[in-house]
């Protein structure tokens, strides 16, 4: 079979794959020939995404909750702020995906493709790339791909490398217990010794809620105990035994939360999206305002200058914030849970998402490093002292 030929590829069909779908759809790169390849192409209830933000948000349409109230957990006691500028939302990716590839369906130029992909390869003589499947080769002029990691990517490379991971319950309950006004961000548990871990609470009304107990550390745990820390902490918060709820669906992931260079290119007109072009923020694991700014930022691109610009980058400091607590989080939990405590107990919520989002200024990170223990930070500081220069 001959190469089919089209103006862009998305290779992978996940949050940054469809986003920049979207987002070109809503451009006058929706008359373009455009294909979306991913193995499995069907809305499935398996993600929750959640970001703060200030002003109109995203897919206000689809967004599931919106919560004004946060609450922390810290020293055996629970607080909450009201967020008056970055309120917090929560989106399913069914919801999600459903609306997106709805979109691409009623547009002819747009084609989805549901087939494994076998490889991405640069292609010199065309000036582009090409995609192979098992079945045909497509090639395009730029490829954009959310499904391997960056080629150049050494495991050298990598610094404190950390992992997100949890498993998460959504449960219905038989009676009313829920605070569907006030979403639990982090209610750490002390006990835990290995690293940090804490629960997150998402109530969608009085009897319904997503709850994921999370860890910040090096290894994975059993799935067993996630589940015996959930169960326990609907029983010990809410007075919930197992025959109070029913589980109506379960999540586990694993992000990466970890200091790697920074790899726009997979190859030669093969462009690195989402998670896998760094759209990860290091020391928090969320990423999907991120990979809203990226794929907005090649639209854009496209559009002015006919090539995708390289991805968004903060002020450099945010970077080197971030090496910073990884290293803390990574060598000293302990410490890290100290840090957590004060930055709650002595900012405002907008305060902490305003400086997580990168929007804060230079005063204002020092108003919130002043709010936490520093001899941790100058120690990081230190030890971070070579990977600091290359930044």
């Amino acid at each position: 079979m001959g190469i089919k030929s089209y103006d862009y590829i998305i290779a992978g069909a996940g949050a940054s794959g469809l986003s920049l779908a979207w987002y070109m759809l809503q451009s006058p790169l929706a008359e373009r020939n455009v294909l979306i390849v991913d193995s499995d192409l069907r809305p499935k209830n398996d993600k929750t995404w959640c970001f703060w933000h200030a002003g109109d948000p995203p897919f206000a349409d689809i967004i599931r909750k919106r919560w004004e109230f946060i609450e922390v957990g810290t020293r055996n006691r629970r607080f909450s702020q009201q967020a008056y500028h970055y309120p917090y939302y929560g989106l399913r990716s069914i919801d999600f995906k459903k609306k997106i590839l709805s979109a691409i369906k009623s547009t002819s130029s747009f084609h989805l493709l549901e087939e494994p992909i076998k490889s991405i390869f640069s292609s010199p003589k065309s000036n582009g790339a090409l995609l192979h499947t098992k079945r045909q080769t497509y090639r395009a002029p730029f490829i954009f791909q959310s499904c391997f990691d960056p080629l150049d990517l050494q495991k050298a490379d990598i610094n404190y490398p950390l992992k997100q991971h949890f498993v998460g319950w959504e449960v219905s309950t038989q009676r009313s217990v829920f605070n569907d006004t006030v979403c639990t961000l982090m209610d750490f548990n002390e006990e835990f010794s290995d690293g940090i871990a804490f629960m997150y609470l998402l109530p969608w009304d009085t009897t319904s809620a997503l709850l994921e107990y999370t860890v910040f550390s090096d290894q994975t745990l059993p799935k067993k105990e996630y589940e015996e820390k959930l169960s326990l902490y609907l029983n010990n918060r809410f007075e919930l035994s197992p025959v109070s709820y029913q589980i109506i669906r379960k999540e586990y992931g694993v992000i990466p939360m970890e200091d790697r260079p920074f790899i726009p290119w997979y190859k030669p007109h093969v462009m690195n999206i989402g998670s896998q072009g760094g759209m990860v923020k290091p020391s928090t694991g969320y990423a999907f305002m991120r990979i809203q700014k990226q794929t907005q930022c090649i639209v854009h691109g496209l559009i002015t200058e006919g090539r995708p610009p390289p991805s968004p980058t903060g002020p450099k400091r945010f970077k080197a914030y971030d090496l910073w607590l990884l290293q803390i989080l990574h060598d000293h939990p302990e410490q890290a849970l100290r840090i957590f405590h004060h930055l709650f107990k002595r900012n405002t919520i907008d305060q902490v998402f305003r400086f997580l989002n990168e929007d804060s200024s230079f005063f204002g990170d020092l108003k919130i490093m002043s709010s936490v223990p520093f001899p941790p930070f100058l120690k990081a500081i230190w030890k971070t002292r070579n990977r600091l220069k290359e930044i």
